[in-house]
């Protein structure tokens, strides 16, 4: 079993690992028909020249399927809403927390005490990242 700044430490690691490899953002929505015109793409980036294969972050669909377009729209903004710079700035955050329980720890002895202080919104938010599904 991984102490609670282990767990903090792997979601970091996570996370900046597939921010790393994720399209750079700004991500949008959109449902324009991809240039070839064999798939709508539910996401893109900015960061690319608009059209092209690089800007497509998530396609959904195709025409010799029968269905086009986004299906569920939320899903496509949830996903634009959560693009890398959040995945960054959560990053820092669970790695500054991790810090801070690891310092706090270290004058006590305890990870207990030093989550109590924190709160544990942070190590359940890096559960769900690591793959835990109900985070506690």
């Amino acid at each position: 079993m991984l102490t609670p700044v282990a767990e903090l430490r792997a979601a970091v690691a996570k996370l900046r690992k597939h921010v790393k490899h994720a399209t750079d953002g700004p991500w949008v929505t959109s449902s324009v028909w991809s240039p070839r015109a064999t798939a709508t793409s539910a996401v893109y980036s900015h960061a690319h020249p608009a059209g092209s294969v690089d800007s497509e972050v998530v396609a959904s669909g195709r025409i010799k399927s029968g269905y086009g377009g986004i299906r569920e729209p939320w899903n496509a903004e949830y996903i634009a809403l959560m693009q890398p710079a959040v995945g960054a700035a959560l990053a820092d955050w669970l790695h500054l927390v991790a810090d801070i329980v690891e310092a706090r720890a270290a004058q006590d002895g305890t990870d207990e005490w030093a989550l109590d202080i924190e709160g544990d919104h942070a190590l359940i938010v890096a559960r769900l990242i690591n793959g835990e599904e109900d985070g506690a």
